[in-house]
């Protein structure tokens, strides 16, 4: 491993000048570094489409392993021969997810392409559970 002392100075220099800039933005000792508005438009748009792929990849894993604790709840009522309280299916919260960030980023995006995504995700569901009874 080769150790580089000028570039660890370098990097180390770039953070304090960083770190100075920030501290006197926030005190109101600099003036704060202005954006272009398109720019910042694209910072937004960055954020909202990281947060929606983070929740539609967390429950696409919630739908592809599902949650021991709710099918053993299931069971047992079923067992008590009671009424199993109404609540939406993993593949119907996916679905809704899709539809809500289709609706926040808009038709011409890839988030907004299928409109029918809530039901999609109800038939693929049907389906991996015909394949897999345990499911």
């Amino acid at each position: 491993m080769d150790f580089n002392v000028r570039k660890l100075a370098t990097d180390a220099g770039i953070f304090f000048s960083r770190a100075v800039q920030f501290t006197e933005e926030k005190l109101g000792q600099a003036e704060k570094t202005e954006l272009d508005t398109h720019f910042e438009s694209l910072l937004s748009r960055a954020d909202c489409t990281k947060n929606w792929t983070e929740k539609i990849y967390r429950q696409t894993e919630v739908l592809l392993q599902p949650n021991p604790g709710a099918r053993i709840e299931e069971f047992l009522y079923e067992k008590l021969d009671r009424k199993i309280p109404p609540r939406a299916t993993n593949g119907e919260i996916l679905g809704q997810f899709m539809l809500e960030a289709a609706k926040e980023f808009g038709p011409g995006t890839p988030y907004g392409k299928n409109p029918n995504s809530e039901m999609f995700t109800n038939h693929v569901s049907s389906q991996f559970a015909f394949m897999h009874p345990f499911f």
